[in-house]
């Protein structure tokens, strides 16, 4: 999108039309997914006032969009997903991921998907609590691999271990194959 605030008219061929289904013709390169989203953050307003998607459009409403959805946060939560541990102490795990799999949550079609399934979900149902120099998204990942690729991943579980295992991975002391 581009310059806000976004100004548009109903007209009477609008009669009848949902404010979500309006915005969808209006805003071309705008999916109807985040159309709803612009609608459900408040950033939509039909003569002045927020109104919902499923708002029935009469013709002759002033609707304005007044600046970009903001992504939903994303957030690692635990979930009780099977791991392969391979090697286990009080300070790191070396767990076997499966292809496929997500190292962490990343962009993707709806908040649900993009927080699901993922590595770190399987890490912090089994772990709990794990190194959070990775930051909230990433807690124990020290180092990763693609979705498609299967392997040996270490985790730290906690911050001391988390900065030497790095320090070992950034001075290529770490050989992977």
């Amino acid at each position: 999108m581009a310059n806000f605030p976004l100004h548009f008219s109903a007209n009477e061929e609008d009669n009848g039309k949902r404010l979500d289904q309006f915005l969808v013709t209006q805003l071309t390169e705008v999916s109807r997914a985040r159309v709803q989203q612009l609608i459900g953050q408040g950033k939509v307003t039909v003569d002045d006032a927020p109104a919902k998607a499923s708002h029935h459009l009469h013709g002759g409403e002033r609707i304005t969009v007044l600046s970009e959805a903001r992504p939903t946060p994303l957030r690692a939560i635990a979930e009780e997903i099977p791991l392969d541990i391979v090697y286990e102490d009080d300070d790191l795990a070396v767990v076997n991921k499966p292809a496929g799999m997500m190292v962490h949550a990343g962009a993707g079609a709806t908040e649900d998907e993009r927080n699901r399934g993922t590595l770190v979900n399987a890490l912090l149902y089994s772990f709990g609590q794990l190194s959070g120099l990775g930051g909230e998204l990433r807690p124990g990942v020290v180092h990763r691999l693609d979705k498609t690729t299967s392997g040996l991943i270490v985790v730290a579980k906690n911050d001391e271990s988390h900065r030497k295992l790095a320090a070992q991975f950034a001075g290529r002391h770490v050989k992977k194959t």
